[in-house]
């Protein structure tokens, strides 16, 4: 570098700074050795941190006798921290136009403070100064930055710079967020309240958000009413009676100053406030012992007829009592009975759907009743519209009270006017019994074409006599005793059976007997007329005569009687033969006919009928 001094050496920078690439040819024992073979400004470097140690160049080291890396202040001296910027000591501080020493010799983010606040001005840098060039001690919302109270907060950034108990306002109402310090706000985010002097919850300014009613109360805070009592109910003893400054009745404007009904009105004006009237909006009802909504004062408007018992009845004038089934009639009680016209107790106290028995058949009056189809049991395949009822069909009539097929006839065959068909509403009436309605109008069920007449025909006609059962009426029957034959042209047809098989040979004798007995009976009144004015003997034989003819008479008709019931008993006795061994064709020649092929109802007063005509007695009996 031409500077005076070898470029080889042997001392430490030899190895330690020489490029292995050097050029030249070690001298031994050369003197004046150049640590700096390529600066000609520089040759020494006595703390061997490649710096030299000549001032006079534009490369000297600021520290020739101490090893430092330095390179922005000053080059070669000691920087701890490495950022570049050396540590300052008495002859090279620290200063604040960032041309001295390093100001943070341990922090490598931070080398300058312009304004000597202990805060770095390197924006980038750990603790930046917000205000780099205005001195202050803030840390929290700013650093670096004038703080006069001294509470951490930049004069900025508090607002409350000159109180250093508070620094925070979150809802703006100029008291601060910090509990413990001076005024400090209760509601740090309701800009409407701050304060709250009985410590409840509810802030003291009566306009704000939940205003206190009460500031200096802590158990109450709201009043409702606008009455001065506070809307809280407090009961600490748990007696149910109010304590301190409690409204009873929150929600209605009261002035009543008693414990049970502080801050009450009395509604109906009868001078019970309203927690004390069992009625509060009935004057004349102010007291309930059983508790059951009627009150006690029974001569007023619904009052209680059972003061002393829980009841619900409603009905005819009767409230307040018992009603077991809860249908609003009250239960009979003392006095207080079911009555004909409806007016008293429930007729059935334990049905809801019935009160009322006007005609006293046991059926109540309430009748409702809904269409439902079944199955004809008569007809198998096909239909029938019956009536599905409760109540008395007729409220009126203690004869009936049914009425199946709402034809407006009973169903009871011994009540008035029953229904002789209580299935078929087309027909109701039977004059001759047979089963086949009277109604003849166009769609009635069966109608009897005989209808004063007993007959059992089912195939031209119904109801008209058939006499061999064959279903043909004896009026198209060309052979009315042959249930063989049913159809064709009288007297051109051959019939098995000619006269009724029924018939006895016995019956004629009881007619020559008849007929003897009539002709006796005319000599005898003839005898009487002829010998009217005769002698007392006369009429005495006379009497004698005809006592002989009635007791003559009686003897022909037992005797009569007993042969008709003998041939009954045997055709029975056949009939019941031909049954037991299936041949039911023979049976019904003799008159039987099938129990089964009839309907239930018909059936039913088929044995009314025998009972009927069992309980007559015969003149046998009455003799």
């Amino acid at each position: 570098d031409g500077d005076g001094y070898g470029d080889n050496y042997e001392d430490i920078s030899w190895n330690q700074y020489r490029a292995p690439e050097w050029p030249g040819v070690i001298i031994s024992g050369a003197q004046n050795i150049d640590v700096f073979p390529l600066d000609r400004t520089q040759w020494r470097d006595t703390d061997g941190d490649w710096v030299g140690d000549e001032q006079m160049s534009d490369r000297a080291d600021g520290c020739p006798t101490i090893w430092g890396n330095s390179t922005y202040d000053r080059l070669g001296c000691l920087d701890t921290d490495g950022d570049g910027y050396s540590d300052p000591d008495a002859n090279w501080p620290a200063k604040t136009d960032c041309y001295g020493a390093d100001a943070f010799p341990i922090d490598p983010t931070q080398w300058c403070d312009e304004d000597n606040d202990g805060f770095g001005s390197n924006t980038d840098g750990n603790d930046a100064d917000d205000c780099p060039n205005q001195a202050g001690s803030s840390t929290e919302d700013q650093k670096g930055c004038p703080d006069r109270d001294g509470d951490g907060y930049s004069n900025t950034g508090d607002p409350f710079p000159d109180d250093g108990t508070q620094w925070e306002d979150s809802d703006g109402d100029n008291y601060g967020d910090n509990p413990d310090g001076n005024n400090p706000d209760f509601f740090p985010d309701d800009a409407s309240q701050w304060r709250d002097a009985d410590g409840d919850g509810y802030g003291d300014n009566p306009g704000g958000n939940n205003g206190d009613r009460f500031p200096n109360d802590p158990t109450q805070w709201s009043d409702a009413d606008n009455d001065g009592f506070g809307d809280n109910f407090v009961d600490n003893d748990g007696d149910g009676i109010s304590e301190g400054n409690s409204d009873v009745c929150p929600q209605t404007y009261g002035e009543s100053i008693a414990a049970s009904s502080r801050g009450c009105p009395d509604s109906d004006g009868d001078g019970y406030t309203d927690p004390e009237d069992a009625f509060p909006n009935q004057p004349l009802q102010w007291e309930d012992q059983d508790g059951d909504g009627y009150g006690d004062n029974v001569q007023f408007t619904d009052g209680d007829e059972c003061i002393d018992v829980y009841g619900e009845s409603t009905e005819n004038g009767v409230q307040g009592c018992p009603d077991s089934d809860g249908d609003g009639h009250a239960d009979p009680f003392g006095d207080f009975v079911a009555e004909p016209d409806c007016t008293g107790a429930d007729a059935f106290p334990n049905d809801p759907l019935q009160w009322c028995d006007k005609d006293g058949d046991g059926v109540g009056d309430n009748y409702q009743s809904i269409n439902k189809t079944v199955i004809d049991e008569e007809n198998p395949g096909l239909m029938i519209e019956l009536c599905e009822h409760i109540g008395d069909a007729f409220p009126n009539d203690v004869t009936q009270s049914s009425d199946i097929d709402c034809d407006g006839r009973g169903d009871n065959a011994t009540g008035i006017a029953p229904d002789a068909f209580p299935l078929r509403k087309t027909q109701q009436d039977d004059n001759d019994g047979d089963g086949y309605g009277n109604n003849f109008t166009n769609g009635a069920y069966r109608p009897d074409e005989c209808r004063n007449e007993y007959g059992t025909s089912t195939i031209d006609r119904f109801g008209c006599p058939d006499s061999d059962n064959d279903g043909m009426s004896d009026l198209n029957d060309p052979c009315k005793w042959d249930p063989e034959i049913s159809t064709g042209i009288p007297g051109q047809v051959v019939c098995s059976i000619t006269e009724d098989p029924n018939k006895s040979a016995d019956e004629g004798a009881v007619v020559e007997l008849e007929a003897e007995s009539s002709n006796v009976m005319l000599y005898a009144m003839g005898g009487i007329i002829t010998f009217m004015l005769a002698a007392i003997l006369v009429a005495m034989l006379a009497r004698q005569a005809s006592r002989k003819k009635m007791m003559r008479e009686r003897a022909l008709e037992r005797k009569a009687e007993e042969q008709f019931m003998d041939e009954e008993e045997r055709r029975e006795q056949w009939i019941n033969y031909y049954v037991s061994n299936g041949e039911f064709d023979k049976a019904r020649e003799l008159g039987w006919v099938d129990p089964a092929s009839l309907p239930a109802w018909k059936q039913h007063e088929i044995q009314q009928e025998q009972a009927l005509q069992a309980s007559i007695p015969t003149m046998l009996d009455l003799d």
